[in-house]
């Protein structure tokens, strides 16, 4: 009886260890996507103390220091001590922080109201709750700058030394068409963006970059907008599997096959994900765990369809084009694999 008693010790308490590492990492990425958001981190980092940081920032002095000692915990922040009390410093990860602020912006800004109304959903349907789609339009742009946009440009450079248009649709808040307009000063570019707050985030940025005659953004939905003048490129990133949710894949078939026609000169670069689940070994790692499985589990909620990177590559060569090349994001980025980029060119 005493080793079955142990045992069931023993196996409870693996068993909450394993539930309060699901409530450490719900409470700490509410936590580190508002500080993120508020600008906190930049503020402590340049040695100002929990009374200027409170009066810059309107905050309750002694809720910013229980925020802060939350923080240190979680190996943000370290603590100092200082003849007036305690001070505060960024750790190495605190320092990097900012860097990782796409994830946060587009799991817990831009998807969180999803993640919160699971039942309700699987009750009522997709229409229960909505995503919101500034802050998954601003995050994804953030996460673009390690895995898509490098990609992207290889794939401009392998079709053109000099590429002058773009339309990409799915803008977001346009730092992606911002970043090419920065890096390559001949490309003009129209973004479509069916979100309201992330049109009009790409506004402002557009606006603060001094990019107003090269880039312009149009608020609706992709298969609304008449690509008016056939340009050198045409993105469609992590936007075809919605376009598939909404009409399935005949029509959306249907779609590329009359984009291809309509614009054979023009190449295509679609960015997306290679929806195969069944991976354990990849979806049980770190990343697949920390990204791809909530990833995976949004996008049934949010009426989108992730198909394999098989089935993309089937689709394309119904609707006629050549796929000039299949690349995987950097792996020092994202090891798993699953995130694919395609080039391609309608050849009928």
């Amino acid at each position: 009886m005493r080793d079955d008693s142990v045992h069931e010790e023993s196996a409870f308490l693996e068993g909450l260890l394993t539930s309060l590492g699901h409530v450490r990492g719900f409470v700490a990425s509410q936590v580190i996507f508002d500080v993120l958001r508020e600008g906190l981190l930049p503020l402590v980092g340049a040695g100002l103390g929990v009374a200027a940081i409170a009066a810059q920032k309107g905050y309750r002095a002694e809720l910013l220091e229980a925020t802060l000692e939350y923080l240190v915990i979680e190996d943000v922040l370290e603590k100092r001590r200082a003849p007036d009390g305690a001070a505060y410093g960024l750790t190495p990860y605190g320092r990097s922080l900012e860097r990782y602020a796409g994830w946060f912006t587009m799991f817990v800004g831009g998807y969180g109201p999803i993640f919160g109304n699971v039942a309700k959903m699987m009750r009522e349907g997709t229409g229960a709750a909505a995503r919101v789609g500034e802050w998954v339009g601003a995050g994804s742009c953030l996460i673009s700058q390690y895995d898509t946009i490098p990609l992207t440009k290889d794939f401009m450079a392998r079709v053109s030394s000099s590429p002058r248009s773009i339309v990409d649709f799915g803008c977001g808040n346009a730092l992606y068409l911002c970043t090419f307009c920065e890096s390559m000063p001949e490309i003009c570019a129209v973004g479509v963006e069916p979100s309201r707050g992330a049109y009009e985030a790409g506004v402002r940025m557009v606006r603060e970059r001094g990019l107003e005659g090269r880039v312009s953004l149009v608020h609706c939905e992709a298969l609304d907008y008449a690509i008016e003048a056939p340009p050198d490129f045409v993105l469609f990133g992590f936007v075809l599997h919605e376009l598939y949710g909404q009409i399935g894949e005949e029509a959306l078939v249907r779609y590329l096959t009359e984009l291809g026609r309509k614009f054979s000169a023009s190449h295509l670069i679609v960015m997306e994900v290679d929806y195969d689940i069944d991976n354990h070994a990849v979806m049980k790692a770190p990343m697949g765990r920390g990204y791809y499985n909530p990833y995976f589990l949004l996008h049934p909620f949010t009426g989108q369809k992730l198909v394999p990177r098989a089935k993309w590559v089937e689709m394309f060569a119904r609707a006629g084009f050549e796929l000039l090349a299949l690349e995987e994001v950097d792996r020092r980025v994202d090891p798993s694999g699953l995130g694919i980029g395609l080039l391609l060119r309608y050849r009928g």
